[in-house]
């Protein structure tokens, strides 16, 4: 008996808490290689646009090869009716003491970093992000993976 009531507790703690979570996705980056050309693109959609909702950012990179503090992104998103919006947040990488931020495995790091911290969508509908380096180099070496997660606050 307890175990049923555990068990059904945990369903609809799992249910509640997955409408909250638009989207989590992590894309990995061929060749560990960001192209400025070619933007990592994420779709979700959004039912609730009363609530504002969070977005969050991760990258998985060689800490050798990615020496910076921050990597400047030009985000573009797009509605199903076409409307256009464009961000310009940077991925912050090292802390003010200098200290690498996330979780360092030797030399390999992934941090996140939250891009917006309430957006209020103006309409229903599908979402789609292209997020797009703007270091400078056509190619972002040691870049393994790029993630976004949308949540509900």
């Amino acid at each position: 008996m307890k175990k049923t009531i555990l068990a059904v507790a945990l369903v609809s703690l799992l249910v509640s808490c997955g409408k909250r979570v638009l989207l989590d996705e992590t894309h990995s980056l061929d060749k560990n290689v960001w192209m400025w050309s070619e933007p990592e693109v994420f779709d979700f959609e959004v039912k609730n646009i009363d609530n504002p909702y969070v977005i969050v950012m991760s990258m998985s990179y060689d800490t050798d090869l990615v020496t910076s503090s921050s990597v400047p992104l030009k985000i573009e998103f797009f509605t199903d009716s076409n409307a256009r919006h464009t961000l310009f947040p940077s991925l912050t990488l090292v802390d003010r003491d200098g200290s690498r931020r996330g979780t360092k495995i030797d030399r390999f790091c992934t941090v996140t970093d939250t891009l917006d911290r309430c957006r209020l969508f103006n309409e229903a509908g599908v979402y789609t992000y292209k997020v797009k380096q703007l270091t400078g180099k056509y190619e972002m070496n040691g870049v393994s993976a790029l993630g976004m997660k949308v949540e509900r606050l």
